[in-house]
């Protein structure tokens, strides 16, 4: 059972600015089951909540309640059964003496950057503490979910709701239905409950990812996702605080809205080495064309390839050639080393091919360092997300990119053939699909946006950079075992054919 437990109306709260009846068909427009009403310092008498229930016209089956905020030594408490309002200023002791039956949740406690003393999470006289509240910050509200998670008490979300933007985005999830307020009062004090959201950590060997979904989106399809990027040493810190600096100026740079985006930078936390991204809504090119109409992916495809030159068109840069070209020194002797320290039986081909890649780019940087522009430096299917603002309109399509992680200064071409390697190791075995979506049309869409002009010199550089990603995506099939396989010969045999055309 999803409810709103933190809300205020205009009848009874000078500091709001929401109706009774507008907050109802608020929160039954996000489809949860009910609210709790918590003014401050005043209880709502059963008459009044029976003729908001008639003025709001909502069913039998949806619960309204109502409670109280109260001003304590700790800050504000929601007190859940209570039979009276609360007027003035109170202790916790008092609370718990005069109402034993009562819930009391802290409410909102990280606002204004506080970080509370845990032990009052874990007294007698606590029964919830609300870990996300629609006043915190993101920064607050993933400081909860980490306390929570430390130090294991009850805890509840509450959008502590004070006008129409801010209703029913954080419910509380109750494990069984309630009827009332003692019910409710009793399944609090019980643990019976949680906030309602999704967490997903997604580990890596250089940076921890957390997606965090909260509340439920509703009519209106809005709800906060923030993705999580934490590390733990010094290092490491450094390469996040760069690429986040570069989605950050790609965003203002016209990547905020519209038909071609990045997620926005939320906050960041030097001290826990902690970045918080907007988690993007939608799903990978990669998860999409291998399900939808080939007419709907071709425009997918298309789309894809008018960011890649919607960002090459920016002309920034961020990073210098000399980190670029120390970049690509190191990851071709460690191509080589995966060949040589396995002895794969393609060997002496790797090895004629990354001499290859590394004397060209080596020309590159020599001769053309004036062409160089920042690159995305991972553009491939995954990293992709094709979304809607509203699922139902089109017209609010978008493409939005993720993870800069790897991003570098160098020529436009790099991006452009690492995503066609990328492409084609990814999806390139399904059936049909080199034939729904052939590398001619990325190339002719991002053309076509991109304004190239020579495209001879294009084209032979878009190969380059195959081969140069194929070395990449061949060293990855060593290091998890698919040194010897069939997709490594393909890999191997493709890069050869291009190596004869172009060398």
């Amino acid at each position: 059972m999803l409810l709103e437990l933190h809300c205020h109306t205009n009848k009874h709260s000078s500091c709001s600015k929401i109706s009774p009846v507008e907050l109802a068909g608020k929160v039954s427009g996000k489809h949860l089951q009910g609210m709790v009403i918590t003014e401050h310092r005043y209880l709502w008498t059963p008459a009044e909540i029976s003729d908001l229930r008639k003025e709001a016209s909502v069913g039998d089956d949806f619960l309204i309640l109502s409670a109280q905020e109260v001003s304590t030594e700790i800050g504000h408490v929601l007190v859940f059964g209570a039979p009276e309002s609360i007027e003035k200023e109170t202790t916790l002791k008092e609370l718990r003496t005069v109402w034993p039956d009562a819930a009391l949740v802290w409410a909102h406690p990280f606002r204004d950057g506080r970080v509370p003393d845990a032990k009052y999470f874990l007294s007698a006289d606590i029964d919830a503490v609300e870990i996300f509240s629609g006043n915190h910050t993101a920064r607050e509200n993933v400081l909860g979910l980490s306390f929570w998670h430390t130090h294991k008490f009850t805890a509840v979300a509450g959008s502590d709701t004070h006008s129409s933007g801010f209703s029913a985005i954080l419910p509380t999830q109750f494990d069984h239905p309630v009827r009332g307020i003692k019910e409710l009062a009793a399944e609090i004090k019980a643990g019976r409950c949680r906030p309602f959201f999704k967490e997903i950590p997604k580990s890596g060997s250089n940076i921890t990812v957390t997606e965090l979904t909260l509340g439920t989106k509703g009519d209106d399809e809005f709800r906060d996702r923030i993705i999580l990027k934490q590390v733990t040493d010094a290092k490491k810190w450094k390469k996040l605080e760069e690429s986040t600096k570069i989605l950050q100026e790609v965003y203002s740079r016209g990547f905020g809205k519209g038909t071609f985006r990045v997620p926005s930078v939320i906050d960041k936390d030097e001290g826990k080495m902690l970045v918080m991204e907007e988690g993007q809504r939608g799903r990978s090119l990669f998860d999409l064309l291998v399900n939808i109409n080939p007419d709907i992916g071709r425009n997918y495809f298309d789309l894809s390839a008018k960011w890649l030159a919607r960002l090459h068109s920016l002309k920034l840069g961020l990073g210098s050639a000399g980190e670029t070209a120390e970049k690509e020194k190191k990851r071709a002797e460690s191509y080589l080393k995966a060949f040589l320290s396995t002895g794969n039986p393609h060997e002496a081909e790797a090895g004629k091919l990354i001499k290859f890649v590394k004397e060209r780019e080596d020309e590159f940087f020599r001769k053309d360092v004036s062409s160089f522009i920042q690159n995305h430096g991972d553009y491939h299917p995954k990293n992709i997300i094709i979304g809607q603002d509203l699922t139902h309109d089109i017209s609010t399509l978008f493409v939005s990119v993720i993870d800069f992680g790897n991003s570098v200064r160098f020529l436009k071409e790099y991006d452009i053939g690492y995503f066609l390697s990328q492409f084609s190791s990814q999806l390139g075995s399904l059936p049909g699909i080199k034939e729904l979506y052939p590398e001619e049309r990325f190339l002719r869409s991002y053309a076509r946006e991109a304004g190239v002009e020579d495209g001879r010199i294009f084209m032979k550089r878009v190969n380059f950079f195959k081969i140069r990603a194929n070395l990449s995506i061949a060293a990855y099939f060593i290091k998890v075992g698919k040194g010897d396989s069939p997709e490594m010969d393909r890999l191997m045999s493709e890069s050869e054919d291009i190596y004869q055309r172009i060398a």
